[in-house]
């Protein structure tokens, strides 16, 4: 930096005000008086059950653990309590139960075979070469797997759009008005007339609060008129009338006299009233008439205040408003871009979500595409070729392929099914393997979907039933992300959560709401059991007993009966799908398998460098 520069910044910065370094204990104030302030927030406390539900993790404010909140010492009683009774516990701490040994005698004869084979080699691989060609095994690239598939649906046809349409209604009067009075007014150079002089009503007249009527009379009829006596007040002038919305205050000229047919000024008198008012509506005539229109609110835009009208004060609230209409506009719409163009699905079928659909064309189509689960699991079974699994005839070569054999998986699951069987047992019915009937909804060509399902990929069964078990928040958390909170209720979360498991059929979609024979709101109904073989058995089961689900719409997911039951024939089912869970459950708990490993590593270390005492 150069010298003038850096002076420039040291003058700056001395000429910088000081601030005060604040202390721990100024802070600790400053943080005290904004938390109270925060906590005298109304805005920032939840006040319904249902604000808290949406925290993520809450689960209400009554804890199976809060009795260890006070009581420290009873979390340590109740733990050693049931660590007496825990397997794996036991595992560890007791050699006589359950723990896996490995005396020396099996040692050293592990030891013993390693090392005459590593000492004669030619003996054991004779035959073999170590070419890679005849005694090599090559792993093949793992297949697709068995991640299954779901439905997805978009629609084509005609949409219901709902528009809203605004129009203004103002207030409007008839009839009514001041009362009116009438004067005759003689001029003011007249001497000797009974009447009041104009000059009393310049002001008035030039206000508009009187009026002049055109009607004018000599000085006798008009002392005839008003009830004077003609002998003695005829003369040689005349008078004009003046009509008034108010009694007026007169100067009385020299022999003015009061009207003897009223006893006052004026001579007549019409009286008034309050306007009758009421509401113009001819500008919303057209969304009136319109079947297709319903009114929804009127929103006032003109407010209160007073108006003369025909000479009256009127006070109203409101003087015009603006009424909304909603109005239902039939359009063509197509939301299936998305889904024709997705490489993985493929088209299934099409259904018509018509309420008649035998009644012509149809005006809402449903199309299914089949399309792969994301993030399925991979096939677990690892195939190889090995030398010599190859054979050739004219020339084409094939690999011949190794795989597992089934027959245990399939052994296990069937045994499995048998203790389902009796778990989901309902003596009331004399039924097993029944379900619960679900749906979801989904407006048509709308971009809310609370039947999202398989969609965002599966769950695994221990972290679905965690989120069932944990309530609203925990349910929410795991959820497809868009299932949104206000659109979607927990029932349907629930679902979603219960067929991302595996345990749900997938039974179609109906109407359920409809405009002018439209379909605008569509349901997907589904069974959903209380594990994945169960709906394996029902699915598979159904089939094998002739026995189809009813439609969407009626469908009630009823059991097995026992007879129906004795009839399945389980070697003929698939259940390739839950044989990872069964497998993973046939292994050893963690701990014996660390053990194990343990177990493992001695033997390999006595292989490599001899048994303890040998040479």
């Amino acid at each position: 930096m150069r010298p003038h520069r850096l002076a420039a910044l040291l003058v700056m910065l001395t000429a910088l005000p000081v601030i005060g370094q604040t202390t721990r204990e100024q802070a600790r104030e400053e943080g005290r008086t904004l938390a109270e302030e925060a906590r005298k927030n109304g805005a920032l406390v939840p006040s319904e059950e249902s604000q808290a539900e949406v925290v993520p993790g809450y689960a209400g404010t009554t804890l199976p653990q809060s009795t260890y909140f006070d009581d420290p010492d009873k979390l340590v009683s109740d733990a050693s309590a049931a660590a007496v009774s825990n397997d794996s516990y036991r595992t560890v701490t007791d050699p006589d139960k359950l723990r896996p040994t490995f005396g020396n005698a099996e040692i050293l004869a592990t030891t013993h075979r390693a090392t005459a084979i590593e000492n004669d080699p030619s003996t054991y691989l004779e035959g073999e070469s170590y070419g890679g060609t005849a005694g090599s095994c090559t792993p093949l690239p793992p297949s697709a797997g068995a991640e299954g598939y779901y439905e997805a649906s978009c629609n084509t046809g005609t949409k219901v759009e709902s528009a809203y349409r605004y129009c203004q209604v103002p207030l409007v009067a008839e009839g009514g008005g001041a009362s009116a009075y009438h004067y005759y007014v003689a001029g003011d150079t007249v001497y000797g007339a009974p009447f009041p002089r104009e000059g009393s009503f310049t002001a008035a007249l030039a206000a508009g609060t009187c009026r002049a009527t055109g009607k004018s009379l000599g000085g006798c009829p008009a002392s005839t008129a008003v009830g004077l006596d003609p002998n003695k007040f005829c003369g040689d002038y005349s008078v004009r009338e003046i009509v008034c919305s108010a009694e007026m205050s007169v100067s009385a000229g020299p022999g003015t006299f009061i009207m003897p047919i009223t006893g006052q000024h004026w001579f007549a008198r019409e009286a008034g009233g309050e306007p009758e008012l009421h509401q113009d509506e001819s500008a919303c005539a057209a969304y009136a008439g319109n079947a297709q229109c319903s009114r929804q609110i009127d929103i006032c835009t003109e407010g209160n205040e007073t108006r003369i009208i025909n000479g009256v004060p009127v006070n109203q609230n409101c003087w015009a408003w603006r009424r909304e209409y909603s109005c239902n506009e039939l359009k063509p719409a197509d939301d299936c871009s998305d889904l024709e163009g997705n490489a993985a699905c493929t088209f299934d079928r099409n259904e018509c979500l018509d309420e008649d659909p035998g009644g012509g064309p149809c005006k809402v189509t449903e199309k299914v595409y089949r399309c792969p689960v994301p993030g399925g699991p991979a096939a677990s079974d690892k195939q190889y070729i090995c030398g010599d699994d190859v054979y050739c005839i004219n020339g084409d070569c094939e690999p011949i392929v190794r795989e597992a054999s089934t027959e245990f998986k399939d052994a296990l699951v069937a045994l499995h099914a048998l203790g389902q069987a009796g778990d989901e047992f309902d003596p009331a019915n004399l039924t097993v393997f029944s379900g619960e009937r679900d749906t979801c909804h989904k407006p048509v060509f709308g971009l809310i979907n609370c039947c999202a399902g398989k969609v965002s990929g599966l769950l695994t069964v221990g972290a679905g039933a965690a989120a069932l078990a944990g309530g609203p928040a925990a349910i929410a958390a795991v959820a497809t992300p868009f299932l949104t909170l206000f659109a979607c209720s927990t029932e349907e979360k629930m679902l979603d959560i219960k067929d991302r498991m595996g345990f749900c059929h997938n039974l179609g979609t109906y109407c359920s709401s409809s405009f002018l024979g439209i379909c605008s709101t569509k349901r997907t109904a589904y069974c959903c059991f209380e594990s994945k073989l169960s709906r394996i058995l029902q699915e598979q089961g159904r089939v094998q007993l002739g026995k189809p689900w009813d439609s969407a719409k009626k469908e009630q997911c009823k059991g097995f009966s026992i007879d129906e039951f004795a009839r399945l024939d389980l070697s003929k089912m698939d259940f390739t799908e839950v044989y990872a869970e069964f497998m993973d459950a046939a292994k050893l708990p963690d701990e014996i398998e660390t053990i194990a490993d343990i177990q493992s590593k001695i033997t390999n270390y006595y292989e490599l460098h001899g048994a303890p005492g040998g040479p």
